[in-house]
């Protein structure tokens, strides 16, 4: 690339961009199949959380890989419902495994590296330590969660005990949530995901902010995923659970967690977590 994109640190301006283009890609970003590879570059892929959308939620950070010598791919999933005993984060992982699999074919590359933001990072966590079978599983270099919701939310403490919820915000839930039962701390799907082997192939980093108004308690996410690199934004990136998607301070960590080379180090726990500005 001759000159480097313009990277615009700030929400408004994706959802702008968003409004405009609704089914369209952010700046830099591709789609399998356009374009030729760049050689030696190992693809990114992007995995927006629950109710999110490529077009704006990796409005900053597209632009942001792409300058840095990246390929960048957004998959967009839709909020499957659970059915037939399988749930909706299976079988979301499993559109995520074949396309990773469109992406390395489309890219001759072996291997990808993912960023996920909030549930979209569990779909990737899913993956990795879930369906082992799946050749995409092997193939995942780094996973970066951005406020994942590895450990699931209590939302405040209103979901800590969901059957007591009035019949129609539960409706309600599963009309604009339908993976909402499976966010919630000690569901089957994270249950899952804590109990599987560990992935040894990938590399993992966690990202989080102290003033996540969706992920509660915040350090939910450190507990959840001792294997990962813990990231803890400093008290001055005043950031929430959407603004990390386009914070400097968040995004820079993104680029330095992807970059790292050679194995994965040792677990590390949040005891030992960063804190970073």
């Amino acid at each position: 690339m001759d000159a480097d994109l313009p990277v615009i640190f700030s929400r408004r301006a994706a959802l702008r961009h968003s409004a405009a283009h609704p089914r369209g890609l952010p700046p830099g970003a591709r789609r399998p199949g356009d374009g030729s590879p760049v050689t030696g570059s190992v693809p990114v892929i992007l995995v927006h959380g629950t109710n999110g959308r490529s077009s704006s939620d990796w409005f900053t950070l597209a632009p942001l890989l792409v300058n840095h010598g990246r390929e960048v791919y957004p998959f967009d999933w839709r909020r499957a419902r659970p059915a037939d005993g399988v749930s909706a984060t299976h079988r979301h992982a499993l559109e995520l495994a074949a396309f990773a699999d469109t992406v390395r074919t489309a890219t001759g590359s072996d291997r990808v590296d993912v960023v996920g933001h909030s549930w979209g990072a569990v779909l990737a966590h899913y993956l990795v330590r879930c369906l082992p079978a799946e050749p995409s599983a092997a193939a995942v270099r780094t996973v970066v969660g951005l406020a994942p919701t590895y450990g699931g939310t209590t939302l405040h403490g209103l979901l800590r005990q969901p059957h007591r919820l009035p019949a129609g915000l539960r409706r309600r839930l599963d009309a604009k949530i339908p993976t909402w039962l499976e966010q919630i701390p000690g569901s089957a799907v994270l249950t899952a995901i804590q109990s599987a082997p560990a992935a040894r192939s990938a590399r993992f980093t966690t990202i989080v902010t102290r003033y996540d108004q969706m992920v509660t308690p915040w350090t939910a996410s450190l507990t959840a995923a001792p294997h990962a690199t813990p990231v803890v934004l400093n008290r001055t990136a005043v950031v929430g659970h959407l603004g990390i998607l386009h914070h400097r301070s968040s995004l820079t960590q993104v680029v330095r967690a992807i970059e790292a080379t050679g194995q994965p180090g040792p677990d590390t726990g949040p005891g030992m977590a960063r804190s970073l500005g």
